[in-house]
């Protein structure tokens, strides 16, 4: 094994000094802070370990022996020590104090537990250390009295909380005589007391009895200046002479409030070095401080390495958040990657009792390829109950998604639970669901909704904003101001909250402010794609599809389709399906992709999509199911789509499935679900017409078809026009049959191409052109309709607009009665007979 520098020069100062009259060393090493220095704390150790030896223990060799400790003095020795100087160091130390307490020195038993409390891995061990304490009060010492009493009161070292006895320890080592336990009965007052006036006045009477200066509570007053009262200059008075009287935990107080920019007058490295001196006397959370601030650090000091070299400092001596902060690091920075590691520091510190691990462990487990909901579960209890803030909120997000039985209210109760301890996301969505009304009561309460969302926005919660946002855009709970909610977009989106991005394109693309600014809509989209966020790369490629503040470019617009859609954002695939339904950007039309892309958006619950699956299935684009197009139309049906419903409608009306025992009474209902969506095609005009599902009502019935024609539905202005051509619902109006009965057939209904062509042919509501009269009833013919092919035989007959010609006449009469119309199939067979007789 090698030997540490450490051991080497040990056995050269242990022979300089031995043999040699000790007593004015011991001394001199007495004097205020001499032993402070890393070499005379050594010559101490060694003086001790002399006079042991020798049997020369006396009051004097006892205070040195304690002075060790005071102040963090070992830690100050020992904190930079290698790994192989620090087991040295530490074996050396157990072994002089064993040799104390062999000698009855009943101090001794304090010391060893302290040694153990204070030391690294693997050394350290509560289990031992309490032992040590506990055999220390047993043999009465006051130190092990005061230590036990204070771990009592404030749970502390693996104790359960009892300050009854905590506090009558505590008391009984003062009578003792154990002057510090004043310092620890101070640090309860400080810690519980809620009268600032008397914290004050207590820590004061306590400085004031202090002879010697470097014994006073700098830091606690300090703490009190900086948190209760936040007289940040008279903090900064007091922790500078802490300071000067090596208080090592004033150096620690103003070392973070320089680095956080709370305390004025100084450059950060100055606060760095004051956190680095006061780790190197002990505070090891300064190790932690240092470590975040490294790696959080917004400008030229962020540095990962930093962070985890500092971090592991902490981990040494047991500081869980260091091992959490190692396991993070690991897991998710990029640039030291290390899955491994990660999950090493994260188990570890899952064992030393970190709730924040328990609960970063049970997030992996919920978001693993399978995953294990029942060790999650038991994590997350074991970390709620330790106190865990992020705990609460990740149960109420297992019920809120369904990952356990989906129950809201029992997802809100752990939202609350999560916001009572200060977590920033419980404290959000307790004001989302305050928002909306999904609480115990199910009503919203838009007051309390404020109340948190202001609350998440002092926290500095972007989400939070975005929520208040819409408040003031839908007027819940504050006056309706769109300006206002604006501006909280946009200073959500300046602090980088990429959906905000989002909110602003849509009012610059809107002119919710005034104006229609679709150049600034366009930067914004772009801004929330730059960052990776799904819905600004969708809203890019919209923008390069329509033209939306940049000129139309469908490379681009189907580029960041694609790029979403990589993700299953349902917006992106819906686009894309349609894209290459209508061959956009040059795609070539394909059925499968089609499918496939409105499929993903359709399986995220888009009612749109779920809307094209049934139609698609019910006009056959890949294969012809009106199993599944019912199916797919019912799902967008129940989540509010109105399209779905007229489809439905159209379902049974029509009886397209050719059912033997149609159901067409379901229809009325689905036309008038649509309807209360301000949707309304011909369908509710058709089952008033003829009594479907409802009673006939021919006023009903030209109401709905006006409605319809007006919303644009073809099949509507179709029976609009018949129902001004023959009175049905209204009086009879040739010009507005023609002017409706045009629209119709210009959109492609055959039925009203066909009697276009026979007003054009009679001058009926519009004047006579026997011309386009021909040319439509032919179209319409050559369409195989039976009517349009009997009548275009009618002319040819009569010369109606053509030249006389009784062979096509008989043609189109034959194609009329193949068609199955009935005075065609007479005429053809009354001449077929004539021919016979001849």
């Amino acid at each position: 094994m090698l030997k540490s520098n450490l051991e080497n020069h040990y056995q050269e100062l242990f022979k300089q000094l031995n043999n040699q009259p000790i007593e004015e060393e011991v001394i001199e090493l007495l004097k205020e802070k001499k032993i402070y220095n890393k070499d005379n704390w050594l010559k101490g150790l060694i003086l001790c370990e002399l006079a042991l030896d020798s049997n020369s223990v006396n009051e004097e060799i006892k205070k040195l022996y304690l002075s060790l400790y005071d102040d963090n003095s070992n830690q100050h020795f020992s904190t930079n020590l290698s790994d192989i100087d620090y087991r040295f160091w530490f074996e050396k130390v157990e072994e002089v104090n064993d040799k104390f307490l062999k000698q009855q020195f009943l101090r001794a038993y304090h010391k060893r537990g302290y040694i153990i409390n204070t030391a690294r891995r693997p050394y350290r061990s509560n289990e031992k250390a309490k032992e040590y304490i506990l055999q220390g009060i047993k043999l009465g010492d006051p130190a092990c009295m005061a230590t036990h009493g204070y771990n009592l009161y404030f749970a502390m070292r693996g104790e359960k909380e009892d300050k009854e006895q905590g506090l009558h320890l505590l008391h009984k080592s003062k009578e003792l005589g154990y002057t510090k336990a004043d310092n620890l009965l101070l640090n309860v007052t400080f810690y519980t007391e809620q009268d600032n006036a008397k914290i004050l006045s207590d820590i004061e009477e306590f400085n004031n009895s202090r002879e010697v200066e470097s014994e006073r509570a700098y830091h606690l007053l300090g703490e009190f200046y900086l948190y209760k009262e936040e007289n940040l200059e008279k903090a900064k008075e007091i922790l500078e002479e802490g300071i000067k009287n090596n208080c090592a935990i004033s150096k620690y107080l103003l070392g973070i409030n320089i680095i956080n920019e709370r305390i004025k007058g100084y450059q950060t490295s100055e606060g760095i070095e004051f956190l680095e001196k006061a780790y190197e006397d002990g505070v090891i959370y300064a190790a932690n401080w240092l470590a975040r601030y490294y790696n959080y650090s917004p400008d030229e000091n962020k540095s990962i390495q930093k962070s985890i070299h500092w971090h592991e400092k902490a981990n040494l001596y047991y500081f869980d958040d260091s091992t959490f902060q190692l396991a993070l690091i690991y897991l998710y920075e990029d640039s030291v990657k290390d899955f491994e590691k990660g999950n090493f520091y994260l188990d570890l510190a899952i064992k030393e009792g970190n709730a924040s691990a328990m609960s970063e462990k049970a997030y992996q487990l919920l978001n693993q390829e399978v995953p294990n909901i029942e060790e999650a579960r038991n994590l997350l209890d074991k970390s709620i109950e330790l106190g865990d803030s992020f705990a609460p909120y990740i149960l109420g997000q297992m019920y809120e998604n369904g990952v356990l039985e989906p129950d809201y209210y029992e997802a809100f109760k752990w939202y609350q639970l999560a916001a009572e301890r200060n977590s920033i996301y419980g404290i959000e969505l307790v004001g989302h669901y305050y928002r909306v009304g999904v609480t115990k009561t199910e009503e919203a309460d838009p007051a309390k909704a404020i109340e948190y969302f202001n609350k998440a926005i002092e926290m500095g919660s972007n989400y939070a904003k975005m929520e208040l946002a819409i408040c003031y855009e839908e007027g819940i709970g504050v006056e309706k101001d769109i300006q206002k909610a604006y501006e909280l977009y946009n200073s959500a989106a300046e602090n980088g909250y990429s959906h905000a991005y989002n909110k602003i394109g849509y009012y610059e693309e809107d002119g919710l402010l005034g104006e229609k600014n679709y150049t600034k809509a366009f930067q914004a989209y772009q801004k929330s794609a730059e960052s990776g966020n799904l819905e600004g790369i969708y809203n890019l490629g919209r923008a390069y599809k329509y033209g939306i503040g940049v000129p139309e470019n469908p490379e681009f617009a189907l580029d960041n389709f694609k790029k979403a859609t990589e993700h299953n954002y349902g917006d992106a695939c819906i686009e894309l399906a349609l894209s290459y339904e209508g061959e956009y950007g040059g795609l070539e039309f394909d059925a499968e992709k089609i499918m496939d892309y409105m499929l993903k958006a359709a399986e995220q619950g888009y009612s749109f999509a779920q809307y094209k699956m049934g139609y698609y299935y019910y006009y056959g684009l890949v294969e012809k199911n009106f199993e599944k197009a019912l199916e797919w139309l019912n799902k967008s049906y129940e989540r509010g789509y109105p399209y779905a419903a007229l489809l439905l409608g159209d379902y049974y009306l029509y009886n397209d499935a050719g059912l033997e025992n149609p159901q067409d009474d379901k229809a009325f209902e689905y036309y008038k679900n649509a309807e209360e969506k301000g949707l309304v095609s011909e369908g509710l005009g058709v089952c008033y017409e003829y009594g479907v599902g409802t009673e006939e009502n021919l006023k009903e019935a030209f109401k709905y078809y006006t409605l319809g024609a007006e919303a644009g539905f073809t099949s509507a202005k179709y029976r609009l026009g018949i129902s001004y051509k023959f009175g049905i619902g209204t009086d009879e109006n040739q010009v507005e049959a023609f002017t409706w009965l045009s629209k119709a057939a210009e959109e492609g209904n055959l039925y009203a191409e066909f009697y276009t062509a026979m007003m054009l042919l009679d001058g009926e509501g519009t004047n006579q052109d026997l011309e386009q009269g021909i040319i439509r009833l032919t179209k319409t013919a050559e369409s195989e309709y039976a009517e349009a092919q009997f009548e275009l035989g009618n002319c040819y007959l009569m010369g109606k607009g053509v030249a006389e010609d009784e062979t096509k006449a008989m043609m189109w009469y034959q194609k009329a009665s193949d068609n199955g119309h009935e005075k065609a199939s007479k005429i053809v067979g009354k001449r077929k007979r004539r021919w016979k007789l001849f």
